[in-house]
């Protein structure tokens, strides 16, 4: 028996050694498939979702705009003006490396130092000034050194532009300077007007008549020259940022000329004229102080302060009648500061405590068909409070505060207060899918522009004037939206969101003895206004071929005095191929429909825009050629449609912005140094608005 328990053992073991040997000679001659490793460059999250841009997106992109749009980034939508929004159309607050950025920093940013981009919805991050959306550019970080880009674009529709950005960095001080130049010289620009008249008789009869007026030719010149200088200051727990800029805007040409006939012909046909030049300088100072101290408290602090001077001057003559002169100007200051405390409670969230102060001055000269001044002040503070908590899959923040606000305009005093609320909730079960919903309710001053009584004659039928009267107005947002994005060759967003604004005032237009005087009315009945949609994109090829797509919805009602519903639905698509150093694109919007604002009662509509775009680029140089609308050959552009009880107002505009167009654009990026942060350029710097009566 012992014999043969170990003759079975060694024929096992022979056996096995045999397999196993066998084993070791297949696996050696086994050819094995290429496995390939893709990072994800889209991840969605509770508190933030990160997008890592392509060597391919970065090298094509000209500026920070083009960047995004080429991302498809699913809760962004970039328009063909470049303007950044969420797919509701909402506004965007831009930062670079936490900083707050405007429209020509992003022009000129260095796309290749871009790591990655960050998308919040209501963050608690207290640099983030309480911003409700907020993109943030993070950028490669230098050591010192620093760069020059130079941005020039001309186009066939006699306009242009060209722009210098330099940076230089020395140890924890970053000192910024850039400067520009934009003109435009058109003469296809203005609008045909077609309006209806409708004037009660003293024997109570209704007198109806039209005004038409064609335009036969226009002219139109626009300067505009910017320098700005920024100097940064920054440490691990010290960040000083202040930016000084101006802005000198000219339009020295702004005429047209046309007919003006009447039907029935209550007036004979004639021949009219119109001549307006605009001039705006202004200067503005903007600062960002943050400080982080111990025991996870921060304090930032954000002054700004901005003046503009306006000068405005206007004739309207038409034949066998009087000459309309007008002409305005306006000095006005703005002051505002931002105070942020926050404390952080680790896994018990983070509360952030705000201050928000605004001071605006008007002072306003008419003369001409209205000799008078206008002296308006507006105050608001509103302190605030915001908590925010993270727990894994879900972030949620509330805030709450108040602003008080106090409006003078001459003698008369007005003093208001009313609460705004912030609400957002997120979930995300996974790097994959995201559900958000928000609410904010806000109260808004009335512009100084729309408080004027100066009564103004802007033709022999059509005078306009403001209301001393107007008081603070609030709104309501509330939005949901859901975000999937299964791997890098997908990504869909659906949304619905909807703005109500209560106590709104609105233009009114009233009957006279001459024609109609446009006053304004508070309060006017309700508005309302819903958005929804989805927006969807596709990669293919190794990500060469991308393609975009969103369909979209738009329902507005608008109560007393003008009781407007419309729907309108439209959609885009669009397509970016790579190749090497190569890229191509097109764009495609149907039609668009839109209100023009609350105040008004004037639907937009919109023709279709098409583009093909091709470029090449290397990491110094990038030559972008665009053709746009190359099958449309007349100057039509928007029409406008406006009734109420008394007046109706069609427009149809003549511009380039639908007429066949070629652009070229060039940037060219030398660097030196060794890891510079590259980001936060220097930009034009905005100015505040002006007391004129519009």
């Amino acid at each position: 028996m012992k014999r043969l328990a170990i003759g079975a053992l060694c024929a096992f073991s022979f056996t096995v050694a045999m397999a196993q040997r066998t084993t070791r000679d297949t696996i050696k001659t086994q050819e094995l498939n290429e496995v390939v490793v893709e990072a994800r460059n889209q991840r969605l999250g509770a508190e933030v979702s990160t997008y890592i841009p392509t060597a391919k997106q970065k090298n094509s992109a000209q500026t920070a705009s083009d960047l995004l749009n080429r991302m498809a980034i699913p809760q962004l939508r970039v328009s063909p003006d470049n303007e950044i929004t969420d797919l509701t159309g909402k506004s965007i607050d831009v930062f670079i490396d936490f900083l707050p950025a405007s429209k020509n920093d992003l022009e000129g940013m260095r796309m290749q130092d871009v790591k990655k981009i960050e998308y919040y919805d209501f963050p608690a991050d207290p640099r983030f000034l309480g911003k409700a959306h907020v993109v943030n550019f993070i950028m490669q970080k230098y050591e010192y050194g620093g760069y020059v880009k130079i941005y020039g674009l001309e186009n066939t529709a006699n306009a242009g532009q060209i722009s210098l950005f330099g940076k230089l960095q020395y140890k924890r001080m970053t000192f910024d300077i850039a400067g520009g130049a934009l003109y435009v010289n058109r003469g296809h620009t203005g609008a045909d007007t077609y309006e209806t008249f409708r004037i009660p008789q003293s024997d109570g009869t209704m007198r109806i008549f039209e005004r038409n007026s064609i335009q036969k030719s226009a002219k139109r010149h626009d300067r505009t020259y910017w320098p700005t200088f920024k100097a940064l200051y920054s440490s691990d727990k010290i960040t000083i940022q202040n930016v000084v800029g101006a802005d000198f805007n000219h339009s020295p040409v702004d005429n047209t000329s046309g007919n003006v006939s009447y039907i029935p012909e209550v007036a004979a046909r004639a021949d009219y004229t119109s001549l307006s030049t605009n001039r705006v300088n202004s200067l503005s100072y903007n600062g960002y102080w943050n400080f982080i101290l111990n025991d996870n408290n921060t304090v930032t602090f954000s002054p700004a302060y901005s003046y503009s001077h306006t000068k405005t001057n206007s004739t309207y003559f038409e034949e066998n009648n009087d000459e309309y002169y007008n002409a305005a100007k306006d000095h006005s200051h703005q002051f505002k500061a931002d105070l942020t405390y926050a404390h952080s409670f680790g896994k018990w969230g983070n509360l952030n405590t705000m201050l928000q102060t605004i001071i605006t001055t008007n002072r306003t000269t008419y003369s001409g068909t209205a000799n008078t001044s206008d002296n308006a002040h507006t105050y608001r503070i509103g302190p605030g409070v915001q908590y925010s908590l993270s727990k894994g899959k879900v972030y949620g923040m509330v805030g709450f505060g108040y602003h008080w606000d106090r409006q003078e305009y001459l003698d008369d005093k007005e003093n208001s207060a009313a609460p705004w609320i912030d609400f957002s909730l997120q979930y995300s079960p996974n790097d994959r899918h995201s559900v958000r919903t928000e609410f904010h309710h806000m109260k808004s001053i009335p512009s100084s522009s729309y408080r004027s009584s100066a009564v103004i004659q802007s033709n022999p039928l059509m005078s306009y004037t403001g209301n001393p009267d107007l008081v603070s107005y609030g709104s309501y947002d509330a939005g949901i939206n859901y975000s999937f994005i299964p791997d890098n060759r997908f990504s869909l967003s659906a949304y619905a969101s909807t703005w109500i604004v209560d106590h709104r005032y609105v233009y009114d237009y009233q009957p006279t003895a001459t024609g109609i005087l446009r006053t304004i009315k508070q309060p006017g009945g309700s508005y309302s206004q819903w958005s929804y949609g989805v927006y969807g994109s596709a990669r293919f090829f190794d990500r060469k071929l991308q393609l975009t797509a969103q369909l979209s919805g738009r329902s507005v009602h608008n109560g007393n005095p003008y009781n407007l519903n419309k729907t309108h639905l439209s959609y885009a698509i669009q397509a970016n191929y790579y190749l090497g150093n190569w890229s191509l694109s097109g764009v495609y919007y149907s039609p668009q429909g839109y209100p023009d604002g609350c105040m008004v009662s004037t639907w937009m509509k919109t023709r279709a825009y098409y583009s093909l775009q091709a470029g090449w680029s290397n990491s110094t140089w990038n030559l972008q050629l665009f053709v746009a609308d190359f099958f449309r050959w007349h100057w039509r552009s928007d029409k406008s449609i406006m009734h109420s009880r008394y007046y109706d107002k069609i427009q149809q505009t003549y511009s380039i912005n639908d007429h066949a167009l070629a652009r070229l654009a060039v940037t060219y990026t030398f660097g030196f140094g060794k890891k510079i942060k590259r980001g936060d350029e220097a930009s034009r710097q905005s100015a505040v608005n002006s007391g004129i009566l519009k």
